[in-house]
């Protein structure tokens, strides 16, 4: 207890201690012992009182008082300039009592004080122990703290500070991912609808991919907004009582923070122990239906994919576009970093540079093959409708060219530089009809140009609804189409793709999924824009697409529908003479003019393949890409080979450079940079192009699989999705509480780019019931974080208070960069670049496992903690080899792996000794730790208490006989039970009377914790 000055506390004030035997320690049952009075100036005068306790019945004991004043420690001969005691130098404080004239404890006798009883002499020091959290708070919020004082097995004093704290970026990183889905998802309407319009049955199939693209656009928008609005309302976790809820179903359950601060002062050893508490990562279903989990699902994907000739290419040529994409943006970045050294004339660094690009180009050459390209090509050539010239007018637009008008608003950008970008004018029309375009207010303009707010989710479900009702229109022809046929059917169905959308649903769009009482805005229906033009009505409203400056932009990438595609042969032509061109202008700069030029593609035998897979962070050389046919490749040879020189004729001419660096005078050259600009920006509309050609080709072959298969892997990849989202979120949030929580030391960061950190995640799943669902999700979930990249950047002025993290990149080649303490990256300006190695361990312990286990349903989990095990292994093997950590730590670890393989060939029941081998190899490697069961909050509790009195005991000398006393208290009275308060308003684990015998006996709750309540 502390009383302070500031409280308003005087000598004379008068203090109370109630004694209580408490009979049942959670609803606080207890029977009034006595009380003792005594003024608080009375305890000043001494260290230590003994107190007579009173009752009605007279005395009935005796409690004693311990007092100190805390004042910092002067060191002899030390002083400050203001005449103030020096702060303290660790986190330890020692105070003393103050000289003659002060009102603390001892002030007469000068000696220290002392409070503890009888069991250490009172000459000893008196210290108070306070940890130090660096820059906890920048990342964690609402903290609550529990002390506790226990006794060593040397009789000393152990100092323990439990802490739980909310994650500040709960809310934050799902709204990036869903930033990154969204644009994605408009990528993919945007390469639907700039195929043009289709005929026959790929128009119905046309419309089904709009329709589901435009599904998941809403969906993603309205989870935004919705973790949006949270995040205003200042909310930092999701409690375990709504983890049904779909409207918050992107954000992880009861993500919590767990921190434990401990010290022996005998032994000066102190530490931390930090745990991030999660619920399971997962899609809670409110019916409670189980679907499998992902792993099911993703083993009925493939075998569906094995019966589909075209589903392997699909996603090979989904994975070339994301090459395509990730080799563009990196060679427009070295391209950025060539351009600042010439503006220096810095040649010695350019040629490095210039390697590089030229290693990535080669690659970027390789990924398509010409006769995949030109199936896809002629695809398009052969299904799409063209107007006739003398019909443009005349001819109403179709249904489906009304809907891609209404794709407005979106706002895609490519990784570009003002330096080879040309400036964006006013965009042609989506849909030229050989007049003047009608001005309206969705049309470009530089006010506009920049990102708008969150979309207009009512504007997105009223097209979603057109779509679907025109495409159950399709559907039913294309089913009449299939019985017998008359020759006015047919021809009054190729009428109907020039035939406007009905009346109906021009007035109600929305009619059968809105209430009637929800009006339709104007702004919503679908415009009609020959009538406008005929009629000269006023200019119809934005919607939520817009194709005209997407296509128009040069960092679009996208045909117009209108748009003949550019030979796949012409565009590598393109690419290849641009940085051939750039290469010898920089070799000229670096005085090698008499270097040749280089020849990025050779001729190769023709391959035939059937698929083919570029992963999107591919690299240089790469190892599986398609080759051009030989009689292309031998062309481009023969126009590309270099001038030859003076030399070769054996005169003493003198020689001259290659062809594209003829007329240039180094002396005579001052900016550099303005003569590299030209053939930068020729390269990058040359890629710019390509990416066009590979989005047209994924979009063919996205359209000739099968209708059900594209639904099946929408709903996979949403699934996905939500629990990726829940798990990136939990990592962030632990890998930010390790930078900015704790002292970085120079071991930690080498660990971290020489092999990355560990985050072992442990799971107290059943595989029973919707458990099972969730143990599957969490494997694929964490598996998928072996796939981020992490990078380190420094944080500066305002960044460095409220720090930060950023996600980038797309679904397949994630970024995210942590923001750490300018103090903690070294000073040479590299930067640190990282991937995790997630391991998960599962054992379920209730009473649900035990019918599990007795049926037979936990060999997968069995076969999972096995392959875990492997990773972990291979893990501690780099480990060793670079020489991290003590040689006792790594005979620890070898001791730990060796016995934890015998525990699983054991294959026991609710074997939990593997989850605690799995905990103890985590922390002698400084890895991340995470705890999941369902809700993150009863089995979790049990958990997580268990592995702080283990550190206690093994790093902190707890005797072993005092475990089940301090877990009772951390569990009935520590931050574990204000966790289940926070999620369901009451202080009881949800454990029935009937379960807790099931479990393992140092996971049951103390008696009185646990009752009838809300899991």
């Amino acid at each position: 207890m502390r009383f302070q000055r500031s409280a308003g506390f005087t000598a004379s004030t008068l203090l109370r201690f109630s004694v209580h035997d408490v009979r049942e320690r959670m609803t606080l049952t207890s029977v009034p012992l006595g009380h003792a009075e005594v003024a608080l100036g009375v305890i000043q005068d001494t260290t230590r009182l003994r107190l007579p306790v009173g009752s009605p019945r007279g005395e009935c004991g005796f409690i004693t008082l311990v007092s100190w004043s805390p004042e910092a420690a002067v060191e002899p001969g030390q002083s400050t300039g203001n005449g103030l005691p020096p702060p303290p130098r660790s986190s330890t404080q020692l105070f003393e009592t103050a000289g003659a004239g002060s009102t603390s404890i001892g002030s007469a006798s000068g000696r220290r004080a002392h409070r503890r009883t009888q069991s250490l002499p009172p000459k000893l020091g008196v210290r108070l122990f306070v940890p130090q959290q660096c820059g906890l708070q920048r990342v964690c919020a609402k903290p609550r703290l529990h002390t506790y004082r226990l006794h060593s097995s040397l009789g000393a004093d152990i100092s323990v500070q439990e802490t739980l704290l909310e994650s500040r970026l709960c809310c934050v990183l799902p709204q990036q991912l869903l930033s990154i889905w969204i644009q994605r998802e408009k990528e993919l309407l945007q390469e639907i609808s700039g195929m043009g319009e289709l005929s026959g049955e790929w128009r119905w199939r046309q419309m089904n991919l709009l329709e589901e693209h435009l599904r998941l656009l809403k969906d993603y928008s309205q989870a935004k907004q919705n973790i949006q609005q949270l995040a205003r309302d200042g909310v930092f976790f999701k409690r375990s009582s709504v983890k049904t809820d779909e409207s918050l179903e992107f954000l992880p359950v009861n993500l919590h923070v767990q921190r434990m601060w401990a010290q022996n002062d005998t032994l000066q050893r102190r530490g931390f122990l930090d745990i991030v508490t999660v619920g399971a990562f997962t899609r809670h279903d409110a019916k409670g239906r189980q679907c499998g989990g992902l792993i099911k699902l993703l083993q009925e994907s493939k075998s569906w994919k094995l019966e589909q000739s075209n589903a392997c290419k699909v996603q090979a040529a989904n994975d070339a576009v994301q090459a395509t994409k990730q080799l563009r943006k990196e060679i427009v970045e070295l391209m950025s970093q060539l351009l600042q050294l010439a503006s220096r004339r810095c040649a010695t660094d350019m040629m490095p540079l210039c390697d590089q690009m030229v290693s990535k180009t080669r690659t970027l050459l390789n990924i398509w093959e010409p006769s995949i390209v030109k199936e896809a090509v002629d695809f398009i050539e052969q299904h799409r409708i063209i107007e006739e010239p003398e019909n443009v007018l005349m001819e109403p637009m179709s249904p489906f060219r009304k809907i891609t008008q209404q794709l407005t608003a979106l706002e895609l950008k490519s990784p570009e530089l003002e330096d080879f970008a040309t400036p964006v004018v006013a965009p042609p029309d989506l849909w030229p009809r050989g007049q003047p375009p009608l001005m309206r207010s969705n049309s470009w303009h530089p006010s506009n140009s920049s990102p708008s707010s969150s979309l207009d989710i009512r504007a997105i479900d009223s097209l979603q609804h057109v779509v679907k009702c025109y495409n159950e229109h399709l559907r039913s022809l294309e089913q009449g189409a299939s019985g017998q046929r008359t020759e006015k059917d047919a021809l009054s169905e190729a009428e109907g793709t020039y035939q406007s959308l009905p009346l109906a649903w021009h007035a109600q769009p929305q009619s059968q999924s809105q209430p009637e009482a929800t009006p339709i805005p104007a702004a919503l229906q679908l415009i009609d824009l020959d009538e406008l033009r005929g009629g000269g009505q006023q200019q119809p409203p934005a919607g939520f697409l817009d194709t005209k400056l997407m296509s128009s932009s040069p960092s679009a990438n996208y045909y117009r529908p209108t748009e003949e595609p550019e030979p796949l042969d012409l565009t590598q032509l393109n690419i290849e003479a641009s940085v051939m061109c750039l290469e010898c202008k920089l070799k000229f700069f670096c005085g090698r003019r008499d270097s040749p030029a280089i020849r990025l593609r050779h001729p190769k035998p023709p391959m035939k393949r059937e698929g083919f897979a570029v992963t999107p962070q591919q690299q240089v050389p790469a190892p599986d890409v398609i080759s051009a046919p030989e009689k292309p490749a031998q062309q481009l040879e023969l126009d590309l080979k270099p001038l030859p020189t003076a030399a070769a004729s054996g005169s003493a001419a003198v020689k001259k450079g290659n062809k594209f660096t003829d007329g240039l005078d180094l002396s005579l050259t001052t900016d550099w940079a303005a003569e590299l600009r030209p053939s930068m920006r020729k390269l990058r509309h040359a890629m710019d192009r390509l990416l066009k050609t590979a989005r047209l080709m994924h979009s063919v072959q996205r359209l000739q699989q099968d209708v059900r298969c594209n639904r099946l892997q929408a709903s996979i990849m949403y699934r996905r999705d939500v629990c990726f989202s829940q798990a990136l979120t939990a990592l962030v949030s632990s890998l930010m509480l390790r930078l900015w929580g704790s002292e970085l030391d120079m071991a930690y960061l080498v660990m971290l780019r020489d092999l990355g950190p560990l985050a072992y995640f442990e799971g107290l799943l059943t595989l029973f019931g919707n458990e099972a669902d969730m143990w599957s999700d969490m494997c694929i979930a964490i598996e998928d974080l072996s796939a981020v990249s992490f990078q380190l950047v420094r944080a500066q002025g305002e960044a460095a208070l409220a720090p930060m993290p950023r996600i980038t990149g797309s679904r397949q080649a994630l970024e995210v960069q942590l923001p750490v303490p300018e103090h903690s990256l070294p000073g040479n300006g590299t930067s640190i670049s990282f991937k995790i190695t997630p391991v998960f361990f599962n054992i379920g312990i209730n009473g649900k496992a035990t019918y599990a286990e007795t049926v037979g349903q936990t060999r997968e989990q069995h076969r999972s903690n096995w392959d875990n095990y492997l990773r972990l292994s291979q893990y501690y093997g780099r480990y060793r080899k670079l020489g991290l950590g003590s040689v006792d730590a790594g005979e620890s670890l070898q001791s730990l792996l060796v016995f934890m393989e015998q525990q699983l060939r054991a294959n026991l029941s609710k074997n939990v000794k593997i989850l605690h081998l799995a905990e103890d190899a985590c922390r002698l490697m400084d890895g991340l730790r995470f705890t999941s069961c369902k809700s993150a909050k009863d089995r979790t509790g049990m958990a997580v208490t268990l592995e702080q009195c283990r550190v206690l005991v093994r790093e902190f000398q707890l005797p072993a006989k005092h475990v089940p006393y301090a877990l009772s208290t951390m569990r009935s009275e520590g931050t574990r039970m204000d966790n289940v308060l926070k999620n369901i308003g009451t202080r009881k684990y949800a454990f029935h009377w009937t379960q807790v015998p099931f479990l393992p006996a140092m996971y049951r709750p103390p008696v009185g914790s646990y009752g009838k309540a809300q899991t």
